[in-house]
């Protein structure tokens, strides 16, 4: 980014990304719960041909859109096989039109080098490394609401192209069959917003609804029309109701209270958080939001995002990926002042963010030796990312001590990125034997032959679907349902994690055929014979 020209900017952002999120995508496997389950509805949409409504365990699968599997059966055709790389590479390559949209907003708003700085800051945070590698649908569904937001601001406040609210609406749609309903309501809440703080009726027009409305429909409509014919409304019943009425006001499992964002969006940021103090403090006394229509939107854009889902019941930290742009960008913007003059390095801004990467520097050297005394083998594995931490974090000091902010922003992504090449490089595979089940499921595989019943107790767990190739693994939910098992007349097989063998007391030791304690969680599988062959 130093040495980089305006022209050069594009192409250093994508390196940088492609570092971050392409390096051993499809070195580890799924790990669960949401890996699996989505590598699960790929294969079985890949081997049979299906595209328009997604199963899942033989049951209908109500909780996304059809975009990200459609996506990822496409690259499965064109490579061969459903497989970790294929159903990642949606989201890594969400991750990269995430990071240059961000670019092109602080290009066409601020400057060049506004844009560099805060994509860069984006690319290097730690909910866009780890949403870009992991097999999620929010980082796509991110760079379609961004690209949204993108042409839409261009149209309003920069009076573009009159076809570029069209491309807004194009977007929205992608967006929409993404990841549900969110896709149109997040960005016309903003739009809604501004014409409200601005009373710029004028906006209405802009906006070319009746332009726009049909398109969105054109684009977004047909597979919602063709599923629900297909389900005989099933689907789009559930999926309205429970996946987003329900889950917006009664929680599904992932219930947090209102002020959770404040907890785990500082962490979402990292290693920048800290900037984010001296920055409002720069600019808070002469910033007047409501007389500069550009820093008004940005506002807003964070505020809609940040209290609509705060006032949800159901809360997950990847929800705030949209508003993610609009932090990276006012750090960018900082520094991009300080490197200019514009404003002071303050004492705050110094010794706040000294203290700060001197700690990284610290837990950089000590985190090998720790890990020594808690497991000695790993500590070979965690050094190589310790040492990354350790000079990235002294280099930080030494250049805001120095009072030069583009090398400290240049040192600080220097540091994430070879941090998060070594977590893949070595990390990653060491956890491998914690979070994987693939080779448990290979010696089930062994066990079990293809045309002998199996089943699960009190939980679905899709990687076992995935690696077993099964499409279904009916789920017992009962101690009566395991004794109708264990009374068949045929042979069959339950898998159990040890907690529930242990609470249901019921399944003889000889009975158990194979263990898995190397995970994080202990799995069994016990044999069950009829009776003449017992």
């Amino acid at each position: 980014m130093i040495l980089a020209t305006e022209k050069t900017y594009p192409a250093v952002l994508i390196g940088l990304s492609v570092l971050l999120f392409f390096f051993g995508l499809g070195a580890r496997d799924f790990w669960a719960p949401v890996e699996p389950r989505y590598a699960e509805i790929a294969r079985v949409m890949f081997a049979k041909g299906e595209w328009i409504v997604p199963t899942v365990n033989d049951d209908l699968y109500t909780d996304k859109p059809i975009l990200y599997f459609w996506l990822v059966v496409l690259v499965s055709k064109l490579f061969g096989a459903v497989n970790e790389w294929s159903v990642r590479l949606p989201a890594a390559i969400g991750g990269v039109g995430f990071v240059l949209t961000t670019y092109w907003l602080g290009k066409e708003f601020f400057s060049a080098r506004v844009g560099v700085l805060g994509a860069a800051i984006l690319a290097t945070s730690m909910r866009v490394i780890w949403e870009s590698r992991w097999a999620h649908i929010d980082m796509l569904f991110g760079c379609f609401f961004v690209l949204s937001i993108y042409f839409a601001a261009r149209c309003f406040f920069r009076r573009g192209n009159s076809y570029e609210i069209l491309l807004a609406y194009s977007f929205m749609a992608l967006a929409t069959l993404a990841k549900g309903l969110i896709g149109v309501v997040l960005p016309a809440l903003l739009m809604i917003s501004i014409v409200i703080a601005r009373r710029d009726w004028r906006m209405i027009a802009a906006a070319k609804l009746p332009l726009g409305i049909p398109l969105f429909l054109l684009i977004a409509a047909p597979w919602f029309f063709i599923v629900s014919q297909a389900t005989e409304g099933k689907w789009l019943t559930d999926f309205l109701y429970i996946q987003h009425f329900q889950r917006y006001i009664a929680g599904a499992g992932h219930r947090q209270p209102f002020y959770y964002y404040f907890a785990t969006l500082p962490v979402d940021l990292l290693p920048w958080t800290i900037f984010v103090i001296p920055t409002l403090v720069a600019y808070w006394p002469y910033r007047n939001a409501s007389r500069e229509p550009v820093l008004l939107f940005f506002v807003l854009w964070f505020l809609t995002v940040f209290l609509f889902f705060s006032f949800s019941d159901t809360k997950r930290e990847l929800y705030l990926v949209p508003l993610l742009p609009t932090l990276a960008l006012l750090l960018g913007h900082y520094f991009n002042d300080l490197s200019s003059g514009e404003i002071a390095d303050g004492s705050l801004y110094r010794w706040l963010s000294m203290g700060n990467f001197a700690l990284i520097a610290i837990l950089g050297v000590a985190m090998p030796f720790a890990v020594w005394f808690i497991r000695r083998e790993a500590f070979w594995v965690t050094f190589p990312a310790s040492a990354m931490l350790a000079a990235g974090g002294a280099s930080a000091v030494y250049f805001i001590w120095q009072r030069q902010p583009l090398r400290t922003v240049a040192a600080i992504a220097l540091m994430m990125t070879m941090g998060m090449l070594s977590a893949a490089q070595w990390i990653f595979p060491y956890m491998e034997q914690f979070k994987s089940r693939r080779s448990f499921a290979s010696a089930i595989h062994k066990i079990v032959p293809s045309d002998v019943p199996l089943y699960i107790y009190a939980d679905t767990m899709n990687d076992f679907n995935f690696y077993l190739e099964r499409a279904a693994i009916p789920v017992l939910s009962s101690p009566a349902d395991v004794e109708k098992l264990r009374a068949g007349a045929w042979a069959s097989y339950l898998l159990i994690k040890e907690r529930d063998l242990k609470k249901l007391n019921m399944i003889a030791p000889q009975r158990i055929v194979l263990s898995n304690s190397a995970a994080s969680t202990n799995w069994n599988l016990a044999e069950f014979k009829p009776p003449l062959h017992r």
